[in-house]
């Protein structure tokens, strides 16, 4: 009866582990990319810097599950859209600025 009971807690304890290890990547590659954009908005001088603790560690954590490939286009990504808001005047800007505070809001969050 013991060994049956040590049997089941130690099957349930791989399970947690292996469900652990799926949730590890919680977020899609589009939305990884999307975070991508929105720390790189977050960090335009030209839109006004705001904190990106939360969104790098986003980034950090969610990139470690990534193909390079993946990974590579969210550098860029996120270069692109710090260039973009640090040019952008006028109707432009307003419309990053837009982007940044609804589209990117959970992100910003850290995805929570």
């Amino acid at each position: 009866m013991k060994s049956t009971i040590a049997a089941a807690v130690v099957a349930l304890a791989f399970a947690g582990a292996a469900n652990a290890a799926g949730a590890e990547s919680r977020v899609s590659d589009s939305g990884f990319l999307q975070a991508a954009r929105c720390r790189g908005l977050a960090a335009s001088e030209g839109l006004g810097r705001l904190d990106t603790a939360a969104i790098d560690q986003l980034l950090r954590t969610e990139g470690h599950s990534r193909t390079l490939a993946a990974k590579a286009s969210a550098s860029k990504r996120i270069t692109a859209a710090q260039a973009q808001g640090d040019r952008a005047q006028g109707g432009k800007k307003d419309r990053l600025l837009a982007e940044r505070q609804s589209a990117c809001a959970v992100w910003l969050k850290g995805g929570r």
